[in-house]
């Protein structure tokens, strides 16, 4: 036994050495014994296009033209005041918890795998926004015009402007509605400033007798274009509660909207703050459209009617339990097809409510004006274009469990979707007051 294994052995250690040579062999011959290895000594090439956006009192983000090496860029270094700060994987980052009012300076570093680091990038000075002042505002004038140069200013399909509000965002955002419904203006006052927005105190000096507003807007260098949200001091239609979720994309019904609500001195009125396309990134909430592409496809996350995450969202969900008579009714506007109405109506769902006030609304406008067709899901139990059945506010009035994805089976009716043909309703004041008039009967 004892021979075998020492045999065993020796075979061993000769098919080692074996193999020890012939690797040296093939080693010898890639290399040919002259070549030197190739070591990577070529540094990446230095950034350029570093430039700054979003610039907030606390945050910002940079970005820059991706830097090229002979292999591959692996990385870059962020240098802030001149000292490393932080290192990404990709050619933009986002800084936040800087201080307000300060001038930092930025320089960027690209790397390779080898260790080889590129030039500096040329230094880029950007400013934070100074620290905002909580105070109330005061302005007068006709409101109507005032809020139309709002949404004048309001940003269309491309941008990127609008900024989806975070958990905490939207906690804040509560505290500010709360306070305005409860009318302490000076805590929303306070709270504001934290999310870029004021409180304006408008009286319209324009109607008998003079009505005062409270408008909730973004300070003049906007950062989240969420909207304005205007509250009246003294409602004369205490339960009207009205939005304009598409001024851009539904022409003229952001308009409509603020025309309307001066007429009736309404309860408040939601503004959107962005063109419904304004963001590519899609929400995870249920539904499709064109409205944004030539075929079907998600909504968009700045399409505020259909994201739960979004400030008209917040809005509805706070007033809706606190004002338990409130209605909420949504101007929109559709190109009417040959076989389509003037006017499409729904409660959100094909239920028909204890209260119904589509239909009550559809009788008032037909004393406006007679010729106007309709079609109204709950009554018309074949009609499905343009219900608003994926309507996130209109599902959670209706007391869907999860508004995001889950169709509403039952009905509060406090929910009223209006979706409006242009000439006959939305085209001109002419129409405009037609729309007026029917809910002031209402309501």
């Amino acid at each position: 036994m004892i021979m075998k294994t020492e045999s065993y052995l020796k075979n061993l250690l000769k098919a080692y050495l074996l193999m020890m040579i012939v690797g040296s062999i093939s080693c010898s011959s890639n290399n040919d014994g002259n070549e030197p290895i190739e070591v990577d000594n070529e540094s990446p090439s230095k950034p350029i296009g570093l430039t700054a956006s979003n610039i907030t009192q606390r945050s910002l983000d940079l970005i820059w033209e991706p830097a090229t090496d002979n292999v591959k860029v692996k990385n870059y270094w962020l240098y802030q005041d001149h000292e490393f700060l932080v290192g990404s994987g990709k050619a933009s980052y986002a800084l936040e918890g800087l201080d307000p009012g300060r001038t930092y300076t930025y320089q960027i570093q690209a790397n390779d795998a080898a260790g080889n680091a590129s030039e500096l990038s040329d230094p880029l000075e950007v400013s934070t926004m100074e620290l905002l002042t909580a105070e109330l505002q005061y302005d007068s004038g006709n409101l109507e015009v005032y809020l139309g140069a709002l949404m004048d200013a309001v940003p269309g399909v491309s941008g990127n402007n609008y900024k989806v509000p975070t958990d905490n965002d939207l906690d804040q955002w509560g505290l500010i509605i709360h306070a305005i419904l409860e009318d302490n203006i000076e805590e929303a006052v306070a709270q504001a400033v934290y999310l870029n927005y004021q409180v304006v105190e408008f009286t319209d000096t324009e109607s008998t007798p003079n009505q005062v507003y409270y408008i909730l807007k973004e300070f003049s260098i906007r950062t989240n274009y969420w909207g304005t949200f205007v509250f009246s001091k003294t409602p004369k239609k205490q339960n009207l509660v009205l939005a304009a979720p598409h001024i851009l994309h539904d022409q003229n019904t952001g308009y409509q909207a603020a025309y309307v609500f001066r007429q009736n001195v309404a309860k408040a009125l939601f503004i959107s703050g962005a063109h419904r396309c304004n963001r590519e990134e899609p929400t995870e909430c249920s539904g499709t459209t064109k409205a944004c592409s030539s075929n079907y496809a998600p909504y968009r996350v700045s399409d505020v009617p259909h994201n739960i995450y979004s400030t008209f969202q917040r809005t509805t969900e706070i007033m809706y339990n606190e004002l338990p008579s409130s209605v909420f009714v949504q101007l929109h506007g559709f190109s009417k097809e040959a076989s389509d109405p003037y006017v499409i109506m729904s409660n959100g769902t094909n239920k028909t409510p204890s209260k119904d006030y589509v239909s009550l609304i559809k009788n008032a406008l037909l004393e406006e004006d007679n010729t106007l067709t309709f079609k109204i899901p709950h009554l018309d139990a074949n009609w499905t274009r343009y219900a608003a059945f994926d309507n996130t506010q209109g599902r959670f009035i209706n007391g869907s469990p999860n508004p995001c994805s889950v169709e509403a089976t039952g009905t509060t009716g406090r929910f009223v979707h209006i979706e409006q043909e242009s000439s006959k309703l939305r085209a001109s004041k002419a129409g405009w007051e037609k729309v007026s008039n029917a809910l002031g009967k209402v309501f």
